[in-house]
């Protein structure tokens, strides 16, 4: 199987599917707000993910059969992953908007900062300590170049919000585990199929059920994590709000420091 025909066959057929279900049910946000999100999402995908997936692919920790691709190649990445950011973040996105219905329960600020620091406390510390662990054995590599990669954005997402996805747990939990297993249900067939090949030396060896590496769950389970928090405190109102405030308390900042 080649890589477009995986795009073909794996992801076009959900997002179909899944517009139709968006224009058909209109989710609660507007479909010009969930555009507008799933596109900023897309840009940060492709621009963030980029670098590292070049690393990746330079170093020898996955590769790609010449024969398999287009044959057009951006650096080091065929074309095909760059459309599959773009694809996975379209699909993710019309999910999760459609998940999205009213809104969540209030919490009082202290209960929200506590979510939030630990929130940023344990993400921050786990990427820390995959970036130690590079260090470490070379089967450890592939594993740990997620979590030093993946963290840091989603201790953002957490400092600015964790409060908020917690109250919304019935959207944020399907919203991420559900493309996540689908996706890795897909890549178990590709990975069969000789679309790509993950490197046994930078991989732990560990393997689910039909022999997909936990990394690549792993790596699923991140990214959908990614796009599902950063959609929803962009389209909720608590997350705009929030947003609004912050920007509303910098102002104030900015004009005393001209005019001093």
């Amino acid at each position: 199987m080649t890589y477009g025909a995986f795009l073909g066959l794996y992801l076009l057929p959900p997002i179909v599917t899944l517009l139709a279900a968006v224009f058909r049910w209109r989710p609660v946000p507007p479909l010009r707000e969930l555009a507008a999100g799933i596109g900023v999402l897309a840009v940060i995908a492709v621009v963030y993910t980029t670098p590292w997936d070049n690393y990746l692919v330079a170093s020898g920790t996955w590769t790609y059969p010449e024969e398999r691709t287009w044959g057009i190649r951006l650096g080091w990445v065929p074309l095909e992953e760059y459309t599959f950011f773009v694809l996975q973040t379209v699909m993710t996105g019309l999910w999760v908007g459609l998940l999205l219905r009213g809104g969540g329960p209030k919490a009082s600020g202290a209960n929200g900062r506590t979510a939030r620091t630990a929130g940023v406390v344990v993400l921050l510390g786990g990427a820390a300590a995959g970036a130690a662990m590079l260090a470490g054995p070379e089967s450890l590599r592939y594993l740990v170049l997620i979590l030093a990669w993946a963290l840091p954005p989603l201790a953002l997402q957490a400092g600015f919000g964790a409060d908020i996805l917690l109250r919304r747990w019935r959207t944020v939990l399907p919203g991420f585990a559900v493309p996540t297993a689908y996706l890795a249900l897909a890549d178990t067939i590709a990975i069969g199929a000789g679309t790509w090949h993950i490197t046994e030396r930078t991989s732990t060896g560990v393997f689910l059920p039909g022999g997909l590496p936990i990394e690549e769950f792993v790596f699923f389970l991140v990214t959908n994590l990614l796009l599902t928090f950063g959609l929803t405190l962009f389209l909720v109102p608590e997350g705009r709000e929030r947003a609004q405030a912050m920007l509303a308390a910098l102002r104030p900042a900015r004009a005393v420091g001209r005019g001093a």
